[in-house]
């Protein structure tokens, strides 16, 4: 199968393309490179995938790579909360414009599926560290990253329903692993940073804050098994999460246990933009996608620490 990947060269995209060319897909990789270069892509064979060079706020860049593909992957975009405070007009031109780009080439070039990324980010502000967000409760933005993410889901569903194509659309809750940037559940890099250099951990708020930390490897398995599998309803949203809660103080523990160091804690005001409590339900996703994710945060992270100590 043809399968168009914009952003293929980021932190999930490198995963799932290695996933991808393994299945024997042919694949074409299409990235700006702004926050990453094709050194970065030494894990793939490069002979099995096309490699472009291009911006998605262009949308001739993408008309002239997208013809012949029948799947796009849509992975492209800022991630940043932070970021997207100090220039949310960015963000929002990226996330929203890029993907109405996106989709009117796909209608151009007669895309038969679209698989898009959102974020739990558009959950907004839980604060019952109890609550398992559900795919049908209210989307609310506390950022403009956030924003971005609802804004570009709706243009997603309309424009899928109007032109009849199948359209996946999965919201991402804090993927960390082999390569993950500081975006991509930060706190993990930075944590792994300061045990390696001992130093002391930094927390902002209280520590009682929670996540939902799933491996890339759960991420990108359930997505080839869905296009192999041809898995999911028309239109519809999952998310991605492994449904157990960990706060940030829990996973300094667990990180400096693993790292058999003794590391001290030190406690900062909270940061503009930053949720309270954060995790999935994933129960539509394991009815519908049989999805079940196997890496528990334990061996994720001592999977990751070992890596990440021996660069």
């Amino acid at each position: 199968m043809k399968i168009f990947v914009t952003g293929g060269a980021g932190f999930i995209g490198k995963h799932l393309i290695k996933l991808l060319v393994n299945q024997n897909h042919q694949i074409t990789l299409f990235d700006n490179f702004s926050n990453s270069s094709k050194n970065d892509l030494e894990c793939i064979e490069f002979e099995k995938i096309e490699i472009v060079k291009g911006d998605i706020l262009n949308e001739e860049d993408i008309l002239k790579n997208l013809p012949g593909n029948e799947i796009v992957i849509h992975l492209a975009a800022k991630i940043s909360v932070n970021e997207s405070i100090k220039n949310p007009e960015e963000t929002l031109e990226v996330n929203v414009k890029g993907t109405e780009n996106i989709l009117n080439a796909s209608i151009k070039n007669d895309v038969k599926r679209i698989f898009t990324f959102s974020s739990a980010a558009i959950y907004g502000n839980n604060e019952n560290r109890n609550h398992f967000s559900k795919e049908s409760d209210k989307t609310i933005s506390i950022s403009p990253y956030g924003e971005s993410k609802i804004r570009m889901e709706k243009e997603i569903m309309n424009t899928c329903k109007n032109q009849k194509i199948k359209s996946t659309i999965f919201r991402l809750f804090n993927v960390y692993g082999k390569g993950q940037s500081k975006e991509y559940s930060g706190v993990i890099s930075k944590f792994a940073d300061d045990i390696k250099k001992n130093r002391s951990l930094s927390i902002y708020g209280n520590g009682e804050q929670s996540r939902d930390f799933i491996a890339v490897e759960d991420i990108v398995e359930i997505i080839g098994k869905i296009i192999n599998e041809d898995l999911g309803k028309n239109n519809e949203i999952y998310n991605l999460g492994t449904g157990i809660p960990t706060t940030i103080t829990e996973l300094a523990d667990i990180m400096i246990e693993l790292n058999g160091k003794k590391i001290d804690k030190l406690f900062f005001n909270e940061r503009e933009g930053d949720i309270f409590h954060s995790c999935a339900s994933i129960q539509k996703a394991k009815k519908e996608l049989n999805f079940n994710p196997k890496i528990s945060l334990n061996e994720g992270l001592h999977k990751f620490l070992k890596l990440h100590n021996n660069l």
